[in-house]
Order: C-alpha cells, then structure tokens, then sequence
C-alpha cells in the first residue's frame, strides 16, 4: 500500500497490508503532528504523481536493501491538527533488527527526497464566550 491522501490514515490497513504467513515481524512507524509552541496544525501539500513514484521506490530499495517481504507507506496531505497522524510506515519482515532498520531508513528517505512539503499552522484556536 503507497499512498498520499487527504482522509485520516487507517493504521489497522496499513499494518493488515503488510501480514504475510513469512514474516515473524512487523513494525509500525507513526509520524504525528507534535505540540510545539504556538503550533496547532500542519498544512502538507505535494506533488502526488512525483509524490507516489519516489514512495514505491522507496519501498522497492528497502525490500532489496534489508531483505524485507513487504513495505507499506501512506501520508497525508492538507492540514493535520496536533495529534494527528501525519505518515504512517509499516514493515513486515523475518526478524526484526531489519525490520526495525527498514522502517527506520525509509522514514529518512520519505523526509530527504519525497515531494511533500509541510507549513506550520500557528496560533490558538478560537473560543467564542457566551454572554449571561
């Protein structure tokens, strides 16, 4: 499963995408949206066919790379309030110090070469008082 979308991501489909009878590991990389000071979302934009070719390659060069049986990722795009799930990494492979080390290259590679950008969304959220 590669994919950039706008929906929250199903963390439970991408883990399921990645279950072979094979693998005696899976790991599951979750990227959220952290509480930094003044910080209330993050808006993420991308080029997404540029976007879905350098995901797959990616996954391809960590299956070769660590030995992996499979690879899943999915981020998204448009703004994601703090809390929220920004990309979501799974991994599924016959031990796990590939595993863990597949999902961790991967992440670095999505951060130094996909086409994702992000924009921080600062402020406070408006509260409106009710008179009495």
């Amino acid at each position: 499963m590669i994919d950039v979308r706008r929906a929250r991501i199903d963390l439970e489909a991408v883990l399921d995408s990645v279950r072979r009878d094979d693998a005696g590991a899976i790991v599951l990389f979750v990227g959220t949206v952290r509480s930094d000071e003044g910080i209330r979302a993050l808006d993420y934009e991308v080029y997404r066919p540029m976007a879905i070719k350098s995901l797959t390659a990616l996954a391809e060069q960590a299956k070769e790379k660590f030995g992996i049986a499979e690879m899943s990722i999915v981020h998204r795009l448009g703004r994601v309030p703090v809390g929220g799930d920004s990309v979501a990494i799974a991994c599924a492979g016959i031990h796990r110090a590939e595993t863990f080390a597949a999902c961790e290259w991967a992440m670095d590679e999505v951060k130094r070469i996909v086409p994702i950008w992000k924009t921080e969304v600062e402020g406070r959220a408006k509260s409106v008082r009710g008179s009495r």
